[in-house]
This record gives structure tokens, sequence and C-alpha cells, in this order.
């Protein structure tokens, strides 16, 4: 794969930031309750896979892509259901006493 120079180091760069969101990820996962270590993890996991990613492309290496790519996907697929059901427990519950009125009353 022929990639430019520029970018390439445009890739060095976002990898090392991507090294910020990993050392969050280690101090959040190191804060985490024992029960709630799921979003630290997947927030981990998310970061390692971009530094991949990145230092892969910088290195003009399609095969990093094709392994890494489908592992960002199952992660960004895993936080959006996360975050979905979160939102949906989330939602108060209708009261009891009101609902549907039948018709005529």
């Amino acid at each position: 794969m022929d990639i430019p120079e520029w970018v390439r180091w445009a890739f060095c760069v976002f990898a090392a930031v991507q090294l910020i969101f990993v050392y969050r990820g280690v101090q959040l996962l190191r804060r985490a309750e024992p029960g709630r270590r799921t979003d630290p993890w997947l927030s981990l996991a998310d970061g390692v896979a971009g530094v991949a990613l990145s230092v892969g492309l910088a290195l003009g290496s399609l095969d990093v892509l094709l392994a890494v790519g489908p592992v960002l996907l199952a992660i960004g697929a895993c936080k959006v259901i996360r975050a979905l059901l979160a939102r949906r427990a989330a939602k108060p519950a209708p009261p009891s006493g009101e609902g549907a009125v039948p018709a005529g009353d």
C-alpha cells in the first residue's frame, strides 16, 4: 500500500494521542468497582486497538487494517449496545394508576 509520508506521520501522531486514551482507560479500570468494570475494559480495548491500527497504517500494513478493523467494530458495537441498554434501564416506568383511558369514559 502506497501511503504518502505526511500521512504516515499523521498516523504516528494519532497513535500518540491514542496512547493518552489508553492511559486514561487504565486509570479508569483501576478505580472501577468490581461490578462496574465492563465499560472501562471496553474503553481500554478501544484505545489499544486504535493504537495498533494507527501504527499499522503508519507502517503501511494493510493486514493490520484487516485484522484490527473488525475488532474495533465489535468493540464499538458493544459500546453502543451497552449505552442503549443503559438508556433503556434509566427510563422511568409509567405510573401504574395512569394509562390508556377506555373510550366513553
